[in-house]
């Protein structure tokens, strides 16, 4: 008995010791429960690492390293090595990629309000403007932002204006597109094109230098950056230097990631993202055209001017896709006429 009456002393004597112990263990914080330095998340782009946008994402992710006192860290893998340009939304969203840099044409369907921009010739103006036009339509319109509840979004941007380029023959005014395999992102310039007689291809661009050296197509839309990104200037005989539309680019977190971070990194992402990140990453980007323009004319392309005349007949040919886009956007509890040209009118707030 005495043997037994021991055994039960010691037995509660370790449990009472252990218990402070089991109860001082915070368990609300996921995130503060793994290691220090063990944050650690892929970022995938379909550009090269090279590339302007390559080289500032990597500047964003070593600058959250820095501020995280090296406790977060982010990889990027370029040029598509883990997801496709078309893939990487996906797979943000399910977690095979943890961060993705997302090109809104490549999703047809999905977001139909923030493609407003790429309505050809709707004015929306430089990336800076497109940027700040698009955060706010993403701030007033709870529509807008359920195109992207998905995921977690940091950024959200307009790239500098893309253009018309061709292997075959300049192209100064709609009747040069008359003919043309030309390859175009999703979206209303599909619909532009094939109403002004051209045959368009949609094509991610790390394709597209084949594509043109094979004949598969004979013409391509892309802004300046993009054509010297995937060294299209070898392939590419003239570049019409006339803005068409700005396309959208998201920088998109998969929500068990972002919910796994601790709150004060969460604050150091939302510190570097937002209007504000995405306002730098669409300044850097413009800034990177005239970079490219030299590069592509150094390479012996022509660069094209479009007369005011042939200009005007370009705008003349967007009218009718202008009128139509409304038509073709059905979004619950959304008027899509007044949502366009509040958009247009948001857009020349910026542009004064």
């Amino acid at each position: 008995m005495k043997i037994k009456r021991l055994i039960v002393t010691v037995t509660i004597f370790l449990a009472l010791a252990l218990f402070p112990a089991a109860c001082g263990t915070d368990t609300t914080d996921p995130a503060r429960q793994q290691d220090a330095g063990t944050y650690e998340f892929s970022l995938s782009l379909h550009d090269p690492l090279t590339s302007n946008n390559g080289r500032f994402l990597q500047a964003w992710a070593d600058e959250i390293n820095a501020k995280t006192n090296g406790e977060v860290i982010i990889t990027l893998y370029p040029s598509g090595a883990l997801a496709t340009a078309a893939d990487v939304g996906e797979m943000v969203e399910t977690g095979g990629v943890d961060i993705g840099w997302l090109f809104t044409s490549y999703y047809k369907g999905q977001f139909p309000l923030t493609d407003v921009t790429n309505i050809p010739m709707a004015g929306f103006g430089d990336a800076e403007i497109t940027t700040q036009a698009l955060w706010d339509l993403y701030e007033k319109y709870p529509q807008v932002r359920a195109e992207w509840e998905k995921y977690k979004l940091l950024n959200l941007y307009g790239n500098p204006g893309m253009l018309f380029a061709s292997n075959v023959a300049p192209i100064d005014s709609p009747d040069d597109l008359k003919g043309l395999v030309i390859r175009t992102p999703a979206g209303p310039i599909t619909d532009y094109v094939t109403q002004l007689g051209a045959s368009p291809v949609v094509m991610a661009p790390p394709d597209l230098y084949e594509a043109l050296q094979k004949n598969n197509i004979n013409s391509y839309i892309f802004e300046p950056a993009g054509i010297t990104n995937f060294k299209l200037q070898e392939v590419t005989k003239f570049m019409t230097d006339m803005p068409m539309y700005n396309g959208a680019f998201g920088l998109v977190m998969n929500w068990d990631k972002w919910n796994s971070l601790p709150t004060e990194y969460q604050k150091v992402f939302e510190e570097t993202t937002q209007r504000a990140g995405s306002l730098k990453a669409a300044q850097d980007f413009e800034k990177a055209v005239e970079a490219a323009k030299k590069i592509i004319a150094a390479a012996g392309c022509k660069i094209v001017t479009v007369s005011d005349d042939n200009k005007a007949k370009f705008e003349k040919a967007a009218e009718k896709i202008i009128s139509a886009w409304p038509s073709t956007v059905k979004v619950e509890g959304l008027d899509a006429k007044e949502f366009l040209d509040d958009a247009m009118a948001i857009s020349q707030k910026y542009s004064k």
